[in-house]
């Protein structure tokens, strides 16, 4: 690389961080308001945060032509970058003092694991083939992975160092998630004319299952224990929300509130997603324990890309005309 390029990439990550060293709230119990607070630090440009815990990762893109993670500490209201590579960094995901994205430091997408009470940075998986959308639980790691000409869906193990393919089955594989023992996706294998169904694999029994294959297509699926939801089309009017239970077998409808909902995600007896309901984006949340719908931010301005914590939803927000990340309590 241009010895001028890496001293000028030098020259703004010194400028970010700066910016990440100045946290948007004193340090001390959080002040929680309704429509949420703010937790990313003035001069950032936040989006697509992931929760795990009280560690809250973004990707941060007001790095010059870079893209890196950035993570927050509810706990203490600490920011940090979480690599020192300036790269392209996308699609985070933690899982309590760990975090995983895909990286094009070396050309095309891999990914990488930081551990942030180690300091260590692992690459999981670097083939030369493209690797995308990693989400982590536990020891193991799920991502997309174009190896075979087409995506599929394969996990690495921390604990045993392994890796393996979870569905290789012909067309696309694609958006995985992963909570314990159970890896969900949404497939193509039946042609695209069928607009994606949801599957999953359990772990523990080495069995693939189809959760949804109803016309029109679903998408996006989010997995919590036994619980898997999923944005779906298949009134053909807008996008609604569905779960699936499978200890139970059971689905039921979420939300099938006027205009488009979709973007959901699960954790724990909580589901939130993106609503459109009052003719802007806003986040909204069901308790499962209540069979409750309430909205978690509905301002003026657009929110999208919810994830959901133990006790806490954050999202992107574009109130002030630029994003920041915002989060919120959730009730009870």
């Amino acid at each position: 690389m241009n010895r001028r390029l890496l001293l000028a990439g030098g020259a703004i990550l010194l400028g970010v961080l700066a910016v990440y060293l100045a946290s948007p709230s004193p340090p001390g119990p959080m002040t929680w308001s309704t429509d949420g607070v703010r937790i990313s630090p003035d001069g950032s440009n936040p989006l697509y945060p992931a929760i795990s815990g009280d560690l809250v990762a973004w990707e941060e893109h007001g790095i010059g032509k870079t893209t890196q993670i950035g993570v927050f500490s509810l706990a203490d209201h600490s920011t940090r970058l979480v690599s020192p590579h300036p790269w392209i960094q996308f699609t985070p995901s933690v899982w309590q003092d760990r975090v995983v994205w895909q990286d094009k430091r070396n050309g095309n997408w891999d990914i990488f694991l930081f551990n942030l009470t180690t300091g260590v940075e692992t690459p999981v998986c670097i083939h030369p083939a493209k690797q995308s959308h990693p989400v982590i639980s536990g020891d193991r790691i799920v991502w997309v992975d174009e190896r075979n000409g087409d995506p599929d869906i394969y996990l690495f193990d921390l604990a045993t160092g392994t890796e393996r393919p979870i569905c290789v089955q012909p067309q696309t594989q694609y958006d995985p998630d992963i909570d314990g023992e159970v890896v969900v996706w949404e497939d193509y294998r039946e042609g695209y004319e069928t607009a994606g169904d949801i599957y999953a694999f359990d772990l523990g029994t080495g069995k693939e299952m189809v959760i949804c294959r109803e016309k029109r297509g679903q998408w996006l699926p989010s997995v919590s224990g036994d619980r898997i939801v999923w944005q779906d089309y298949r009134g053909g009017r807008d996008f609604d929300i569905y779960l699936f239970n499978l200890t139970s077998g059971g689905e039921r409808l979420i939300c099938d509130a006027p205009a488009r909902q979709w973007l959901p995600k699960i954790r724990n007896g909580t589901i939130a997603w993106v609503d459109y309901r009052n003719q802007n984006w806003d986040i909204y949340a069901f308790n499962l324990s209540t069979m409750t719908e309430y909205p978690v931010c509905n301002q003026p301005e657009d929110q999208g890309w919810p994830a959901v914590g133990h006790d806490t939803i954050v999202w992107q927000d574009y109130r002030g005309g630029n994003t920041a990340i915002y989060a919120a309590r959730i009730p009870g």
